[in-house]
């Protein structure tokens, strides 16, 4: 494994680290880089060169002010954990840039980045999201890492930390996502090197094939438009048609017919049953409760992936 090299050390002028920072594709943005179309690209360029105006709020300075205590957690978990606030360079190409919030090696020798995350209550996530994902595997391809250590802890409704600790996953590489995200970095790195242009270099099958499709979706997607106001103002013309509201009504005119039905789906009036049955409630809400956290672990221990690709239409930008 290609160990990384540092850019910019920990101890350096802020100024320093986020002008070098900015000079690269780092870790925070390696999906968006990735996924990410031309207004995307853009954005990111433009805040490159000029720097972000986002410079924190509440949310995000209480997490901050977490992750000395969550690092102390990993410490106490790996021991050959250290702090991290240096920026690293990938050992091929060091425009592929990262901070991991700590870097260790484990008792195997085994060389591990670590990132940690400090949430406001009432975020929910089964699973490791797709954006702290992909800047695991970013900071595993730029420091040179065997695997990384994701920790995450949920602060209850008075803002404070939970009693039981940070939860702890272990995210081996996947050179696959690694591989896709470099890819992906360096054409955006070659595209802001061309000057951003608003047309990108296209294989020629993809090129045709998309000359095609555009011109067809932009046309559906006006029509599309058309219908659902038109749709809006039929929904409108019979709201006061006889009992329309709860058995739906049909017509038929010289253009064609209409057919508006209504489906009943019932729920639970759980503030009825509460009120009611206080007791059998409380227990159902417990059990719920337990169902969703062994069903949370359930999905790291054994997760099932389903993929389904999703085409979506882009505006061209004037040249």
């Amino acid at each position: 494994m290609n160990i990384g090299h540092i850019i910019v050390p920990g101890d350096a002028p802020r100024e320093l680290w986020s002008a070098e920072r900015g000079e690269g594709v780092t870790a925070s943005e390696a999906l968006a880089v990735a996924r990410g179309g031309l207004k995307a690209r853009q954005a990111i360029a433009e805040r490159k060169m000029n720097g972000s105006t986002f410079h924190g709020n509440a949310a995000t300075r209480a997490g901050s002010a977490r992750e000395a205590a969550l690092l102390d957690e990993a410490m106490e978990i790996i021991p050959g954990i250290e702090p991290n606030s240096a920026l690293w360079g990938a050992h091929d190409n060091d425009l592929h840039r990262a901070t991991p919030d700590g870097i260790g090696t484990d008792e195997e020798g085994n060389l591990l980045v670590v990132e940690v995350k400090s949430h406001e209550w009432g975020w929910e996530h089964a699973t490791i999201p797709a954006d702290h994902r992909a800047q695991l595997q970013w900071q595993m391809h730029v420091v040179g890492a065997d695997y990384a250590l994701y920790g995450f802890e949920v602060r209850d409704e008075d803002d404070q930390p939970p009693i039981e600790g940070a939860q702890w996953i272990r995210v081996d590489r996947d050179e696959e996502m690694i591989e896709w995200l470099v890819d992906r970095a360096d054409a955006f790195i070659s595209w802001r090197n061309d000057g951003c242009p608003a047309v990108d270099d296209l294989p020629d099958d993809v090129a045709s094939a998309l000359d095609e499709w555009a011109p067809l979706k932009r046309e559906l997607d006006a029509l599309a438009k058309r219908e659902k106001a038109a749709a809006a103002a039929l929904r409108k013309a019979t709201a006061d048609l006889p009992h329309v509201e709860r058995f739906g009504t049909v017509g038929m005119g010289e253009a064609g017919g209409f057919q508006l039905s209504v489906a009943e789906i019932v729920s639970i009036d759980e503030e009825r049953w509460k009120d009611d049955d206080p007791t059998g409630h409380a227990a159902i809400q417990q059990a719920r409760a337990a169902i969703a956290m062994a069903e949370a672990k359930a999905k790291r221990l054994y997760p099932k992936i389903t993929r389904r690709p999703s085409l979506r239409f882009q505006e061209a930008t004037s040249v």
